[in-house]
């Protein structure tokens, strides 16, 4: 079986030149356009399509629209991500972990991951390049929930699916 999560797609809006600036302080593999989102829950193979399309649908609310501003680093993962407004994320993402049993080991931070890295070449010049994104508005998420599964392919790395938009 598949991985399954809870996902709101994201779009960047000049992805290539966040690339471009950060191509000789990093070294990684950039998370195509298609595949970047925030993820909601993580339900990994804990649950069947089946019983998430029955469950999931009473729990959903309305997402208002959000912006993705900014970039982070979660230096224990090694991830390049854009940040996002919680507007509301926190709420959705518990109340589902608590109606599912799914235990959520550290605090919900809405984000969507750009790289995880291999390697910092420049460590400095990577932090001056974060700072220079610093409240910057870089793009959009979309308001419908998507259930979505995962499925690893080598050498191309994941590929994300729509199971049903909510």
């Amino acid at each position: 079986m598949k991985p399954l999560f809870l996902a709101l797609r994201a779009k960047l809006n000049n992805y290539d030149k966040i690339q471009s600036d950060f191509s000789t302080l990093i070294q990684g593999k950039w998370v195509a356009d298609e595949n970047l989102h925030i993820t909601i829950n993580y339900f990994g193979d804990k649950y069947s399509k089946d019983e998430l399309l029955q469950k999931l649908p009473p729990l959903i609310i309305p997402i208002q629209p959000l912006n993705l501003y900014g970039l982070g680093y979660f230096e224990k993962n090694n991830i390049l991500y854009s940040k996002s407004e919680i507007g509301g994320l926190d709420n959705l993402s518990n109340l589902i972990n608590k109606e599912f049993s799914l235990k959520q080991a550290k605090e919900f931070i809405p984000h969507v991951t750009l790289m995880r890295i291999k390697n910092i070449t420049d460590r400095n010049g990577f932090q001056k390049m974060i700072d220079s994104y610093k409240n910057e508005e870089l793009g959009s998420v979309e308001t419908n929930l998507e259930l979505m599964e995962s499925e690893i392919r080598h050498p191309g790395g994941a590929v994300y699916s729509s199971i049903k938009k909510f």
